[in-house]
């Protein structure tokens, strides 16, 4: 019952939503694997296929060990320390880019292979050949923050592969998706060469799909790295119909990280920012060549590593816990807006307050192991306009009149059902 209740108000938030052009693409979709180093994947026959058919990022770096806080820093601009693939939830106050969409009314889902119903909010689930795990919840990027798991609404874009499946028979996706296989599947529990076969075979027929391809950009990407030991680059590749034929086969040697794809979607639609490492991290050059936005490598290229975790409030190390930071709510992100009106509600208060936030781009960890590591810097809250795109910069205060236009239109018509969904979804643990 709460499974059919949740599925009919994703059904329901799909059909509010709008449909918005964006400057480079109008989807995108981000597929990903588990844990290999970028020098045996570039040497994978079928990833070497795929990339012929797209871009090689070639200078893609996780941010961390082991996987889950590279999953929650892909849609919240930070990991806030955490180093461990446990079970955590994320305060209410902490926004994501699912809050940067509303400001829009852009549809967006997360879609699990495994996941046994929508919204589902439990650790995992049994591989049917008990093989292991089918979905885990420390591939869910969305799930831990209670931003999201209280919400009825947006819990019910939590959903399946076969979910996903319909809605691409339908023509019904939604304009941002992110896609985790099975732990089979991801490679996690099986082999890079598995993973590899499987992706061919997944991504082969949508990419010969033209309603799915037209204006549909495709992260394939991994999460981490498998040695712990060196430098945590990965293989990204950049496919689908907003990709130019002439840019097909290519390389891209421009500095990312997983935060590239908050910059790269607030590029893209003109969003608000979350005031975090979102603001600073590269856009994708493929966007930025048609945006006019300016890329510069982080200031501390030249040491980054990102083998270990920087300490924070999500570190199971008493030893390193942190408070979780306030955003820097007078930075202006790469979709030339400020701090999205969430974030400057509920951090109101604390404007005043250091923040590591300073849309600089440098990049932080914890070290290699062997040495203090890029620690996050604390300083005043202030603006780093020179991070911002060449059309010039919009002041903050412009979020909130966009806002008025996309948020609440689907907040005040969801928002009493969604806490009481929320709610009970908290049950299903």
């Amino acid at each position: 019952m709460q499974f059919s209740i949740l599925f009919a108000l994703a059904t329901i938030a799909l059909s509010n939503a709008e449909y918005v052009p964006g400057k480079a693409f109008d989807r995108f979709i981000t597929i990903w694997l588990e844990n290999q180093d970028f020098s045996a994947v570039s040497q994978n026959p079928q990833m070497k296929k795929l990339a012929k058919d797209g871009i090689l990022l070639t200078n893609y770096f996780g941010h961390t060990h082991p996987s889950q806080p590279n999953y929650i820093a892909s849609v919240g601009g930070d990991y806030f320390g955490m180093n461990h693939d446990d079970y955590v939830t994320i305060p209410r106050n902490v926004s994501t880019v699912v809050d940067l969409f509303d400001t829009r009314n852009i549809a967006w889902k997360g879609y699990f292979e495994g996941l046994p119903g929508p919204g589902y909010m439990g650790v995992g689930s049994t591989g049917l050949g008990g093989g292991g795990w089918d979905y885990v919840r420390k591939h869910n990027p969305f799930i831990s923050y209670d931003s999201i798991n209280r919400n009825g609404t947006r819990l019910a874009q939590i959903q399946s592969f076969r979910d996903f499946a319909k809605d691409v028979a339908a023509n019904t996706l939604p304009q941002y998706a992110h896609l985790s296989p099975d732990m089979m599947n991801d490679g996690h529990n099986t082999t890079l060469e598995y993973a590899a076969k499987w992706s061919e075979s997944f991504l082969t027929p949508l990419l010969k799909n033209k309603d799915f391809m037209e204006k549909t950009l495709i992260l394939l990407t991994y999460d981490e790295s498998a040695t712990y030991e060196i430098p945590n680059k990965i293989v990204s590749i950049l496919l689908g119909g907003a990709v130019p034929s002439a840019k097909k086969g290519t390389k891209d040697n421009t500095f990312y990280t997983h935060y590239s794809i908050l910059s790269t979607l607030q590029n893209n639609w003109d969003l608000p920012c979350l005031g975090r490492y979102d603001v600073g991290a590269n856009v994708f050059d493929l966007v930025a060549q048609t945006t006019g936005y300016v890329n510069h490598p982080p200031p501390n290229v030249a040491s980054v590593n990102n083998s270990l975790s920087y300490p924070g409030a999500l570190s199971d190390d008493p030893a390193l816990f942190r408070p979780i930071p306030p955003p820097n709510l007078k930075l202006v992100g790469a979709g030339g807006q400020g701090v999205v009106s969430t974030v400057r509600i509920a951090w109101k208060g604390q404007e005043n307050e250091m923040s590591p936030y300073d849309g600089s781009g440098s990049v932080f960890d914890g070290g290699d192991g062997r040495g203090v590591g890029n620690l996050p810097v604390y300083g005043v809250q202030e603006a780093a306009l020179r991070y911002t795109a060449t059309g010039g910069v919009t002041e903050p205060t412009a979020v909130v009149a966009a806002e008025k236009s996309g948020a609440g239109r689907r907040g005040l018509g969801w928002g009493v059902m969604g806490v009481l969904m929320g709610v009970c979804a908290l049950g299903w643990v």
